[in-house]
């Protein structure tokens, strides 16, 4: 071939083997230097991550992960307001988006978002006015390359950006809609519940009922805070807070004196985009005021709420000197506190008590039913009635082997009943109750208040000399039954066996021996007697049982020689308890030469 013509067939070579590298070259603002400028607001472009590449210094440290295919944006010389970029993806494309501050010699993440393939990622920041800023647009490692769009709009502040410019609510029932878009913080925001920028302020004027209510209910991924000051000369005092639940939605009580200004800002808790949100200011049912409503004869049955009935407030007139049960039940737990002369006493939300106005009592007492703040709707149930005689003190006679027969409502004010019993010496006590259908249990005490005993339908012990109290009690709002409770007492006795009046006897073989038992105190009753034999390789065993009367004795010739014992076993009566002696010995043997 000619050298002319082989040298052009080498130039085309090249220049196929070439061709394609230029077709795929990495987009124009694949590196940082070489950023798209985003002249003005709002800025949409159209992208595509094909062939775009990582960057040696492109940041890989973020919180919302790790970036490939990085492309860059810019804007330069930044006006007041928030920025916030939206990259909408194509199908089949994952977005990475960040935004950062531009400095001297690096730049800062100040925040970042993903999305799902075909998504929506969208980032936010408060500019700062003349400074640079930088966003950066990717896709997840280990998917694929797409398109997006992006778009950059700026949102200026709101009127009510600060609180000197706070919007009125006006009169409940009323409703704003608005957005933390644009909203910035400043050094007169006061941080409360987590609110860390993005505040608009709002005011409204105590109302008669000395009850606020706010309702909040966010859009989009906005978590919102909503705190409540009262301006106090130049400070703020936090009267209350609270941030958004899962679902987007925060309700919000507090007292609120009438004719008294307030001021609300809603805020964006930390790390939270910015985003809608309605606030409404509803109406509040004002708290009682003591005495309040009549309590019922039979008890009431109502309910408060934590935001918007906050307490009820019910009164009685009770006699001086006279015991008075209390039985309060509530679920939710609410607080019920009576008020008398010169002490309050409160009841948990399941409590039953009695109450007693002294020598200075008497006359109209009042008790005040308070809803946890946190909780909505508690429902309660208050009784209040003039104590029987099974209610106070020891309470009824119980007397052994009679029983006695009762019922209990203790979803009403009757709770419990007592009895008392006496011992005159050292006994066996056995107390049982059953009851149909009910969930009653038994609390045992000495007449001096020491408790020995709570819970279950049966108490079986050996108790000394006294007074002892029996009480039969449900559960605070449990389900009423019937019941019938038992005693029986029965002396605690001790045995012992004689061989011959002693305590072991030894005897030539073919002789007999006289055998006796002694039951203390004395009793009546049957005795078993066990006599078992030694042998010298195996030990002891069982021989025979002989049934005496308590107090009997009996003649027993051993039936052959070596050693025996014999004990005794009262099987008790119905006054006495069983009891079991010790081992008494017998050798049967030739004497010793």
């Amino acid at each position: 071939m000619h050298p002319q013509n082989m040298k052009t067939l080498l130039i085309t070579l090249v220049a196929l083997v070439v061709a394609p590298a230029a077709v795929a070259a990495p987009p124009p603002n694949d590196n940082r230097a070489d950023s798209i400028l985003l002249p003005d607001f709002p800025a949409q472009v159209h992208g595509t991550t094909a062939e775009a590449t990582v960057e040696r210094l492109d940041p890989q440290v973020s919180r919302c992960g790790r970036i490939e295919s990085t492309l860059w944006y810019r804007v330069e010389a930044a006006p007041d307001g928030t920025i916030v970029a939206t990259a909408q993806a194509a199908a089949g494309f994952t977005p990475v988006l960040r935004i950062y501050r531009r400095g001297s010699s690096s730049i800062q993440e100040l925040d970042c978002a993903t999305a799902n393939a075909g998504g929506k990622a969208v980032v936010s920041v408060q500019a700062v006015r003349g400074a640079g800023y930088l966003i950066l647009v990717g896709r997840r490692p280990g998917t694929a390359d797409g398109e997006f769009d992006l778009r950059a709009e700026l949102f200026l502040p709101p009127a009510n950006d600060e609180r000197g410019g706070a919007v009125s609510l006006g009169r409940p029932p009323a409703t704003v809609r608005a957005t933390t878009l644009g909203a910035t913080g400043d050094a007169s925001d006061v941080a409360a519940c987590g609110m860390s920028g993005g505040t608009i302020w709002y005011r409204l004027t105590g109302p008669a009922t000395r009850r606020v209510l706010l309702r909040l209910f966010a859009s989009e991924e906005l978590d919102a805070v909503v705190a409540v000051f009262r301006p106090v000369r130049s400070r703020l005092d936090l009267v209350a807070c609270g941030p958004t639940d899962r679902k987007g939605s925060l309700v919000l009580g507090f007292a609120a004196r009438p004719g008294a200004r307030y001021l609300v800002a809603v805020g964006e808790q930390r790390n939270s985009p910015p985003g809608a949100f309605s606030l409404q200011l509803q109406p509040a049912e004002a708290p009682e005021r003591h005495p309040g409503r009549a309590l019922r004869r039979g008890g009431v049955r109502d309910s408060v709420n934590g935001l918007t009935d906050v307490n009820d407030v019910w009164s009685g007139r009770l006699r001086r000197g006279t015991t008075y049960r209390i039985a309060f039940s509530s679920s939710p737990c609410a607080r019920a506190t009576l008020h008398a002369r010169n002490r309050v006493v409160r009841l948990s939300c399941r409590a039953h008590s009695t109450f007693t106005p002294g020598r200075d009592g008497g006359g109209r007492y009042v008790v005040e039913i308070t809803a946890s703040p946190t909780a909505t709707r508690q429902r309660y149930r208050l009784h209040i009635a003039a104590a029987a005689a099974d209610d106070v003190g020891v309470g009824v006679e119980l007397r052994p082997g009679s029983g006695a027969r009762g019922s209990l409502s203790p979803g009403g004010v009757d709770v419990l009943d007592l009895y008392h019993f006496d011992i005159a010496r050292h006994s066996e006590v056995r107390l049982r109750l059953s009851q149909t259908p009910g969930s009653f249990g038994l609390v045992v005490l000495t007449d001096t208040g020491a408790r020995m005993a709570a819970g279950g339908g049966e108490f079986r012990r050996r108790l000394g000399r006294g007074r002892y109290v029996v009480a039969v009690q449900g559960a605070v709002g449990g389900r009423a039954g019937r019941y019938r409770l038992s005693l029986r007492l029965r002396d605690v006795t001790s045995t012992s066996v004689r061989i011959s009046g002693s305590s072991s006897a030894e005897i030539s073989p073919g002789a007999s021996v006289s055998l006796s038992c002694l039951v203390s105190p004395a009793a009546s009753g049957r005795v078993e007697l066990q006599i078992d034999r030694f042998d010298p390789l195996t030990g002891w065993h069982f021989h025979r049982v002989i049934r005496i009367s308590a107090g009997a004795s009996l003649s027993w010739r051993p039936p052959a020689a070596g050693r025996w014992r014999v004990r005794a076993r009262f099987l008790g009566s119905a006054r006495s308890a069983p009891s079991r002696s010790g081992y008494a010995h017998i050798l049967v043997a030739k004497p010793i030469r």
